[in-house]
């Protein structure tokens, strides 16, 4: 999706917040970097549809705005949202 994005077509994927510690290390998903994200999201045009569990929030975008995504900081991970389902589908990776 990311390397051939479709024009306008949409799709629903995970973005996992970065934990932070006091000096830079691993530590706790933070409030203030949950928002920063969910900010930075919806400058780049993308929806949050709902934040989860563990610093998760479940985002709405267009298979263009990927590659915008992808340059947030304080993201750890972003996967389609199958990956998260308990179907067994190990879904995509972008």
């Amino acid at each position: 999706m990311r390397e051939d994005p479709v024009d306008g077509e949409e799709l629903t994927v995970i973005v996992r917040v970065a934990a932070q510690g006091p000096d830079g290390g691993v530590g706790e998903v933070t409030d203030e970097a949950i928002e920063r994200v969910i900010d930075n999201i919806e400058a780049a045009g993308a929806t949050v549809e709902d934040s989860l569990r563990f610093g998760s929030l479940r985002v709405r975008l267009s298979q263009d705005q990927i590659d915008d995504i992808c340059e947030i900081s304080d993201i750890a991970s972003i996967e389609t949202d199958n990956t998260i389902g308990l179907s067994g589908d190990a879904g995509e990776d972008l």
